[in-house]
């Protein structure tokens, strides 16, 4: 799918995920994730070996957050800190409030000489306090083979500067229908494969609901849409989707098998409540029998 990215087994498969965990309030009820938390849950699913750099409070939704990570095969490499663990209030209209001054916005650089991975992932969310900025690019200097971003646009909580720099930095781009307008505001680019020859990108792709996706790569761009699901809650669908073709990528699946996987994945997600779910045993092995 992308050039020169060669296949990588499952087993030797290492990715780094950097940034935000938090927890969903929704009418008093609790539920954990936070973009890079949701995309270390499915790609750890899909067999990948995972490590979470994040930061909690040393609160109890703390622990909480921390004894699932741990339950979950994934790596935390997670610190704790004064400020209460990450907090959104989502109301019954399906806006929502992110508090701020949370452990989160104080991520440290990890505490070990070096992290040997082929993918770093990364969204904008967390890259809006200048210590977490900090600390992106000390993992970016540590060389991962590739950088995959979410455009996960949450106003008012990005900039045109860190959509800027999450293009120049990444090899594989994933963002909403919505997300890709407020890109081409931001870039002047109306088309998505002149934004991947302008930024260099391997491949980019653009997710839309229950219509499902296209993904571009060096093979051009192919569409997906998957069986129509009943919603009942979308939140860490597209996180699923994105989880799941990017070990599609590393495995060096076919465009459109990583594509019908990833929405698959993020179909499932949807139809079920809370961002932390279990994918069907199908979805997981989609790439059992990738060639090596």
């Amino acid at each position: 799918m992308i050039k020169d990215i060669g296949a990588y087994s499952l087993k030797d498969m290492k990715l780094v995920s950097f940034g935000e965990i938090l927890f969903d309030r929704i009418c008093g009820k609790y539920y954990l994730g936070g973009a890079p938390l949701n995309f270390s849950w499915y790609a750890s699913q899909m067999g990948a070996n995972v490590s979470l750099v994040s930061s909690v409070g040393r609160d109890d939704n703390g622990d909480l957050a921390l004894n699932k990570i741990f339950s979950s095969g994934i790596e935390p490499i997670v610190t704790r800190n004064s400020s209460p663990t990450g907090l959104v209030d989502v109301r019954s209209d399906g806006t929502f409030s992110i508090h701020k001054g949370s452990a989160w916005e104080n991520i440290p650089p990890p505490v070990i000489p070096e992290i040997n991975f082929q993918m770093l992932y990364f969204g904008t969310l967390s890259q809006t306090t200048s210590n977490n900025r900090s600390t992106l690019r000390k993992i970016l200097d540590m060389n991962p083979k590739y950088v995959l971003t979410d455009i996960n646009l949450r106003a008012p909580n990005y900039t045109p500067e860190i959509i800027e720099k999450c293009l120049s930095e990444a090899a594989v781009v994933k963002m909403n229908k919505s997300e890709w307008e407020v890109v081409s505001k931001v870039t002047g680019i109306q088309d998505p494969e002149i934004l991947m020859s302008k930024k260099g990108l391997g491949a980019l792709a653009v997710t839309n609901g229950s219509e499902g996706a296209t993904l571009y790569s060096a093979a051009g761009g192919i569409e997906f849409k998957p069986e129509r699901v009943e919603e009942v809650d979308p939140t860490g669908s597209g996180d699923a989707f994105t989880a799941v073709l990017a070990v599609g990528i590393l495995t060096n699946a076919h465009p459109a098998q990583a594509l019908a996987a990833a929405c698959q994945a993020g179909a499932t997600v949807a139809s079920k409540k809370g961002a932390l779910v279990d994918l069907p045993e199908d979805v997981r092995r989609a790439y059992d029998e990738q060639p090596l």
